[in-house]
């Protein structure tokens, strides 16, 4: 069966199918060009028994779908896994669990980092995948019979890549390694940490300011991610980094001087100058209280060529046990270790197991020695 859901009754039959399902593939599509946060605009769900897509945009009761999805019934397959998680908690309030992450999973089993869904179907399946509509208006309606069959698409082949896939995992050894990227992608942690990354990228591109200068793009930075929360406006269009930084050092004291800054638009200046002032004032008076932070400092020679040794042996270890050195840590994490970080995820779970430890002894051995 093939079709969009659009009553409740339809969705009813589907959810009842669900429950009884070992498990359930899921896809959603959804629109984030004019606002903060995604708009839902369709669901879809393959079964061992069938095919179908629900639309959220119809006046449809989705209680029995948010009971299925957020139940540790049957398992939630999804391939790439993290937007549609952010999406699914902000349109449905729900974590899908227990969850298999098919792009996750393939990387683990030796398909090389971040493969797309067309290309393990590809691989797997033989199957070749249409990209007609991959820039479909998903929000319109109705839609297409083309794009209902593109969008099932997406999850039609999801429960063979889920056997294939968990299969190479347990020849591999790896099925504890996946579970706890699962579960570590299905806690939802990743959603919460969205804002806390914009506040720190906006401290981290204004760590060569004074106190003061650090302190007021710290409140700027905060007002900005509340008032795009609560306007549902992207965070740019709020408030661009750029301006942020200017605002940051000019510290204007009135709302003629805001509207002379370049990087601010007229509209957004008339709207929001009030507003900036109140956080330029803020930022000013919290200084003495903030913690700033230091200038960038660039590792030296010892540390660089510390850094470029684990690197090589990252590499190598990932070039045995088939795995891209991305899915173990990034370039980033390599140099932090090696200037002494050791809160990092290459030190926890499998990944500290697979390479972790053996990279922090190397680190530890190298800094003994250039210190005796």
């Amino acid at each position: 069966m093939t079709k969009l859901i659009t009553t409740s009754a339809e969705l009813d039959r589907l959810c009842r199918d669900m429950e009884q399902s070992p498990w359930v593939a899921l896809d959603t599509e959804f629109e984030r060009v004019r606002t903060f946060f995604p708009r839902l605009c369709l669901i879809q769900i393959a079964t061992p028994d069938q095919v179908a897509c629900i639309d959220p945009l119809a006046k449809t009761d989705l209680v029995g779908l948010v009971q299925v999805l957020s139940s540790t019934g049957p398992m939630k397959i999804l391939h790439a896994a993290r937007q549609d998680i952010e999406v699914l908690h902000h349109g449905l309030g729900i974590l899908p669990k227990p969850l298999f992450d098919t792009q996750i999973a393939a990387a683990l089993c030796g398909h090389g980092e971040q493969v797309s869904y067309a290309q393990l179907v590809k691989s797997l399946c033989g199957v070749s995948l249409s990209k007609q509509y991959t820039r479909a208006k998903w929000s319109r309606r109705p839609l297409s019979d083309g794009e209902i069959r593109y969008a099932i698409d997406d999850v039609r082949y999801l429960g063979e890549l889920y056997r294939q896939l968990h299969q190479k995992l347990g020849q591999r050894g790896r099925l504890d390694w996946a579970e706890e990227d699962f579960q570590e992608l299905a806690s939802g942690r990743s959603i919460e940490s969205g804002a806390t990354i914009a506040v720190r990228k906006v401290q981290a591109a204004s760590r060569r300011f004074d106190r003061t200068g650090q302190s007021v793009a710290h409140v700027l930075a905060r007002w900005r991610e509340e008032t795009a929360r609560r306007d549902d406006r992207p965070r740019e269009w709020v408030l661009p980094l750029e301006a942020i930084l200017q605002i940051a050092q000019e510290r204007p004291a009135s709302h003629h001087h805001i509207c002379l800054l370049s990087g601010l638009s007229e509209g957004n200046a008339r709207r929001w100058s009030q507003e900036i002032l109140a956080a330029v004032q803020r930022g000013q008076r919290e200084a003495d209280n903030y913690v700033p932070l230091p200038p960038p400092q660039r590792p030296d020679a010892q540390e660089k060529a510390l850094g470029n040794r684990l690197w090589q042996c990252l590499q190598v270890l990932c070039e045995q046990g088939d795995l891209p050195t991305a899915s173990v840590a990034r370039r980033d994490d390599i140099r932090q270790l090696a200037i002494g970080d050791r809160n990092l995820p290459l030190l926890r779970g499998w990944r500290e197991r697979f390479a972790g430890a053996e990279l922090l002894a190397l680190a530890e051995a190298e800094t003994i020695s250039r210190n005796c």
